[in-house]
């Protein structure tokens, strides 16, 4: 059984769907009634938490359903103004980090798709110049290849 902590932790339906076929196989090896496989799947159905499936197997042996992935949310804290999940400092080495460069590419990349776009559809209908789509999709693929290119990668203990 989990932690008191882990019971309030929020459940997925995937595992929900697992804890009516962990009934079922408690129901077809005769450990409960049909009535009372329907109440607990209903109840299985509407559970929200973690706590409130595994109140329905508390008194049925192994198997029970797998909510290893029902566990509680890292811990927040607040830096900077800004809200942290990681005050450990203990980022994966392959995690990029946004720099300004990269903020200001992603910029520009946003500001030729919200503008060059509708404004290339505008020239291509009333002027034929459909030619204005070339500048614009090389604009917004090499500033936003150009913004992934700018940020870098996570040092250790850098939040």
């Amino acid at each position: 059984m989990a932690k008191a902590s882990d019971a309030d932790v929020r459940i997925s339906n995937a595992e929900r769907d697992e804890a009516v076929e962990t009934l079922g196989v408690h129901l077809s090896t005769g450990r409960l009634e049909l009535a009372e496989f329907e109440e607990r799947s209903g109840r299985a159905a509407a559970a929200r938490t973690r706590g409130e499936l595994e109140a329905l197997f508390t008194d049925l042996p192994a198997p029970h359903p797998d909510l290893s992935s029902a566990t509680p949310p890292a811990p927040l804290i607040q830096k900077a103004g800004q809200l942290v999940t990681d005050p450990a400092g203990k980022r994966k080495s392959k995690e990029l980090v946004e720099t300004p460069a990269s903020k200001g590419l992603e910029a520009v990349a946003g500001l030729a798709f919200v503008f060059g776009i509708p404004g290339a559809i505008l020239l291509t209908i009333f002027a034929g110049a459909w030619w204005v789509f070339i500048p614009v999709a090389f604009v917004i693929m090499v500033a936003g290849g150009a913004a992934d290119a700018a940020k870098k990668k996570a040092t250790p203990g850098a939040s």
